[in-house]
């Protein structure tokens, strides 16, 4: 089997490339790389998430080339896994889940789920409606949300790579990139449409609103302020059951060298 890895001089891309083709080489197959964006139509194509690879993304899905996804883990450090699906990113996705997972990747990366925080969480009514901004244009959901939220409410934290403010709102307290955490414990509640900061709130013991149903958290979290208020559906008995799959979304660097991600993902060529 030929695989194609699309990958540029972008520093994780280089970082990750050599990984992937250690991985994809255990299982036997012929690992190509090119830094151009356009779709090899005679192997398993692979991108990394950024804007580079678009046309090979849209010639992939329009003809039916195999597409290998890698993009920003749903927890954990973003510079120890990855997440690794078929034809999408995050919701997107097709990670190969059954309804059910094995609990041994969720066990394994160390991570639990403290039930006690969230049920404590969901009553600190004192805390800020934090409001997470989208990498893409998201204006219609802006203001959607300016009439339905109490303004004085709400902070509104700005994607790392999109620095905008959002009229009415005050800016949420200053944080990293990767320092969300900090923020999300000043929180009453996480508002997203599909951010990947669902899942750091629901793994921080905060409840989660995702409006948009692609988002990685959906299936753990309320789906509009007016639910979330009418205390409707709190999903904390499947959080245990949707940790099990994330875990199943993501791969460390040891287990991309061995090529554990493909033995989980390649069954789907085999059912085409």
């Amino acid at each position: 089997m030929k695989i194609t890895i699309h990958a540029n001089n972008v520093e994780w891309q280089r970082e990750y490339l050599p990984r992937f083709t250690d991985g994809f080489a255990a299982h036997g197959c012929r690992v190509h790389h090119t830094m151009m964006d356009e779709a090899d139509p005679d192997a398993v194509n692979v991108i990394f998430a950024n804007n580079s690879w678009k046309t090979t993304a849209v010639q992939c899905a329009k003809r039916g080339y195999p597409l290998i996804t890698v993009g920003r883990c749903f927890f954990g450090s973003r510079f120890d896994m990855v997440a690794i699906g078929w034809d999408g990113f995050n919701g997107g996705a097709d990670f190969c889940l059954d309804d059910e997972m094995p609990a041994d990747r969720w066990e394994k990366h160390g991570w639990h789920i403290n039930f006690s925080v969230r049920q404590r969480a969901r009553f600190q009514k004192d805390g800020f409606l934090l409001v997470c901004g989208e990498f893409r244009p998201m204006d219609a959901w802006y203001s959607a949300l300016q009439t339905e939220l109490p303004t004085s409410r709400v902070r509104f934290r700005s994607h790392p790579f999109v620095k905008n403010s959002i009229p009415g709102w005050k800016a949420a307290p200053a944080a990293g990139q990767d320092e969300i955490v900090s923020v999300l414990r000043q929180a009453y509640v996480c508002i997203t449409y599909d951010s990947i900061a669902g899942c750091d709130a629901v793994l921080n013991g905060i409840p989660s609103i995702t409006y948009g149903d692609s988002a990685m958290a959906y299936p753990v979290s309320w789906h509009s302020w007016t639910e979330f208020e009418k205390g409707l559906s709190f999903p904390e008995t499947e959080v245990e059951d949707w940790a099990h799959r994330l875990a199943y979304c993501q791969w460390s660097h040891d287990e991309i060298t061995a090529g554990d991600f493909w033995e989980h993902l390649k069954g789907r060529l085999d059912d085409s």
